[in-house]
């Protein structure tokens, strides 16, 4: 399929579907750092200026200031001696570094989905390719689940901290991942389906419902998860 696929992706870019399909991923980003603040009764910054960027560089351009509020109001739910400077990827501090770290291993999940159905990631609809090996495409599509998984387990990490903590040891860095893991095995009702799944599943059903936009030729209309506990999905949590 890859060779008919990058043939696909390739003419799509171009297309003003594409440029849609673009925005939709970073409303849903946008709407799920929004759900994490509103968990703890934070102020939000409405996302619906992203639905009507003329074209990606205006599109990323709304996604940058939404993402300046969320961080600010993000470092106020950590502790304070985390001493977060701000979302800056490769950072020093023990927030970014974590979140590099959940990231990273969240994106892994993400291309071995592609890679699972046969699908080329070197060309994305968001993110350009800076190295021979980068996946552009893969980090378009992390971007609908880095908040929900990512970002929730950090904060629930830090602040459950009794104690501060300076560095990040071995076993502190597989411990969050053990984390992160369970995360994705935790069972949300998606109401397009009306029944419980994991949020890997959740993953893998929005990947399909991209492959299929693209190979039809239609915007990608991803659906949103609730955060929100819900008892009708306790009983098969795990």
């Amino acid at each position: 399929m890859n060779a008919l696929w990058i043939s696909r992706i390739a003419e799509y870019v171009h297309t003003k579907e594409a440029l849609l399909s673009a925005q939709k991923i970073i409303f849903i980003k946008a709407k799920s750092q929004n759900s994490l603040l509103q968990r703890f009764r934070m102020q939000i910054h409405s996302p619906e200026k992203v639905l009507y960027a003329k074209n990606i560089q205006t599109l990323l351009l709304e996604e940058a200031r939404h993402a300046k509020y969320f961080w600010t109001a993000y470092k106020k739910l950590l502790p304070q001696w985390a001493c977060f400077p701000g979302r800056k990827q490769h950072g020093n501090d023990i927030t970014n570094k974590l979140l590099d770290i959940g990231y990273h291993y969240l994106t892994g999940v993400v291309k071995n989905i592609f890679k699972q159905k046969d699908v080329a990631t070197a060309i994305g609809i968001l993110h350009v390719a800076h190295a021979s090996d980068s996946e552009p495409l893969a980090y378009d599509i992390v971007e609908l689940f880095r908040s929900d998984v990512v970002d929730r387990e950090v904060l629930h990490f830090l602040r459950l901290k009794k104690k501060p903590i300076q560095a990040l040891f071995p076993q502190d860095i597989s411990h969050f991942v053990f984390k992160i893991k369970k995360r994705l095995e935790k069972r949300y009702y998606i109401k397009d389906f009306k029944q419980c799944e994991t949020y890997a599943y959740y993953i893998d059903l929005q990947i399909t419902r991209f492959i299929k936009g693209i190979n039809h030729k239609e915007v990608f209309e991803p659906f949103f998860i609730s955060q929100r506990h819900e008892n009708r999905c306790k009983s098969k949590s795990t």
